[in-house]
């Protein structure tokens, strides 16, 4: 985040929208500290939103508070990474024994 500030004045921002707007609050507390509250909040906030500004400020603070989500390696992928094949048990050199196509 380049700003410090960024998250605490789109929270606000959030806030006032939604008050003036549709006449409703956001616990801006909760909505920090509480992952399954912050995505079920922001989802009824975006299903009832009719301005393109708070769809604009309730996407960015979606994308601001959730947490990374862990890269998942298909099925066949982790199985291979693990194998007994996997770039850890390779040797750090390349074997041109089969042609430039064998790597």
């Amino acid at each position: 985040m380049a700003d410090s500030y960024e998250l605490p004045r789109l929270m606000a921002r959030l806030k006032l929208q939604v008050r003036r707007q549709l006449n409703q609050s956001v616990d801006l507390a909760r909505l920090s500290r509480d992952p399954d509250y912050m995505r079920q909040r922001l989802a009824e906030l975006e299903d009832q939103a009719a301005d393109e500004e708070l769809l604009v400020l309730i996407l960015r603070l979606r994308e601001l508070l959730s947490p990374p989500e862990p890269a998942v390696l298909p099925a066949a992928q982790a199985t291979q990474a693990s194998g007994p094949d996997s770039a850890a048990s390779r040797p750090a050199f390349r074997d041109y024994r089969f042609g430039a196509r064998a790597w």
